[in-house]
């Protein structure tokens, strides 16, 4: 079963997936194995012909060094990987500008909704 591109400028698992495996400059094999899955599963998984189970999709996020939750983001439904984050940049001073701005933006919202005091 052919899977569709969502129409509302939101993108599919299997775009995500390609993706991140391409910004990692992985090839299908090597992230099959670092995934400990098939490269015929990713090459399914990266057309859109086949679902993952949440078993697969674990691994293979763990293979990518994201979060699950990153394959099911939307325009707005937003994931900060903050393990991942803490790793990369382990002081504040080592932040880009953008994640700087960005992260201090997201802790000004959650203050002023009053989820942070």
């Amino acid at each position: 079963m052919k899977k569709k591109k969502q129409m509302d400028g939101e993108y599919s698992i299997a775009e995500r997936l390609k993706y991140l495996r391409e910004t990692r400059n992985l090839t299908q094999k090597a992230l099959s194995e670092l995934a400990e899955v098939s490269q015929a599963t990713i090459a399914h998984l990266e057309k859109g012909t086949k679902d993952p189970s949440v078993n697969t999709l674990n691994k293979i996020a763990s293979a990518l060094d994201v979060h699950i939750a990153v394959f099911f983001t939307t325009n707005e439904v937003f994931v900060f990987d903050l393990k991942r984050l803490r790793r990369k940049y382990d002081h504040v001073d080592k932040l880009t500008p953008h994640l700087y701005m960005g992260l201090g933006k997201l802790i000004q919202y959650a203050k002023d909704i009053g989820m942070v005091k």
